[in-house]
């Protein structure tokens, strides 16, 4: 299966999502821990955008009633005492149209619920452009996916 969204061999409409000029879709409805999560991101916007490489993160929940988390760590893959000029070396830049795949592991010992990815976009210079990410549709992990 490919990874457009919106395609008939691609994930179904709702495993996509469109934030802050980021469409971002996951690859499959269900997974089972300890799989990888590949993530399709396209810039849907007409500006350049600068995706995080430090914070993107796989969150779960096992309730639909509970928000999604959405807290900003850049520490996650860029280390405890991340500066700004770390964030900026982890960071990929996306021209107007341009795709790129992110792929991230659910840990072995993932809940079963439902997940989504939060990507965070920067501007130029590695700020926040918005305090809450771009995120993928909702997936679900269960113990019977693997």
């Amino acid at each position: 299966a490919g990874l457009a969204c919106g395609e008939t061999t691609g994930p179904v409409a709702a495993l996509c999502a469109t934030r802050h000029g980021a469409e971002a879709c996951a690859d499959r409805a269900e997974y089972g821990p300890g799989d990888f999560v590949r993530v399709r991101v396209r810039n849907a916007s007409a500006a350049t955008l600068y995706l995080d490489g430090c914070a993107t993160k796989i969150v779960g929940k096992t309730s639909r009633s509970v928000p999604f988390e959405a807290v900003y760590d850049p520490s996650l893959r860029c280390g405890q005492n991340a500066t700004q000029a770390d964030i900026v070396a982890a960071m990929s830049e996306l021209a107007p149209g341009e795709t790129r795949q992110e792929t991230l592991q659910l840990a072995p010992f993932a809940f079963q619920g439902f997940y989504r990815v939060n990507l965070w976009i920067l501007d130029a210079a590695g700020a926040l452009i918005a305090p809450d990410p771009a995120v993928t549709g909702t997936f679900r992990v269960s113990p019977s996916a693997s």
